[in-house]
C-alpha cells in the first residue's frame, strides 16, 4: 500500500522541452530519472526510495508509455534479485 498517492501530480511528468515543471522534490528526481532515460526501477517500501516507489506506482500509465519497467518487490533479497537479473 503505498505511503501517499501522487496519481494527480503523476501527469506532470509528461511535461516535455520548454514546459514548466513544479513539483514536491520527489517528482522532480522522478522526472529526471524519466528524462535520463532510465528503463528499470525496482525496490521495495520501507526501502530508503519509498516515496519514489509511491510516484512510480502512481506514475504507471506514464512509464508503460515511455517504455520504463517498475517492479515493487516484497523485500531486499527480492528487489536485489530482480536488479540482478535485470541487468
Amino acid at each position: 500500500m503505498a505511503e501517499r498517492s501522487f496519481a494527480r501530480e503523476v501527469e506532470d511528468l509528461k511535461l516535455g522541452d520548454g514546459e514548466m515543471f513544479r513539483g514536491e522534490g520527489i517528482l522532480a528526481i522522478t522526472k529526471a530519472l524519466l528524462q535520463s532515460g532510465v528503463a528499470y526501477v525496482g525496490g521495495y517500501q520501507g526501502s530508503p526510495i519509498s516515496h519514489l516507489m509511491d510516484v512510480l506506482a502512481d506514475a504507471k500509465p506514464v512509464l508503460d508509455e515511455l517504455g520504463v519497467h517498475f517492479e515493487s518487490s516484497a523485500s531486499e533479497a527480492t528487489a536485489a534479485a530482480m536488479l540482478a537479473a535485470s541487468v
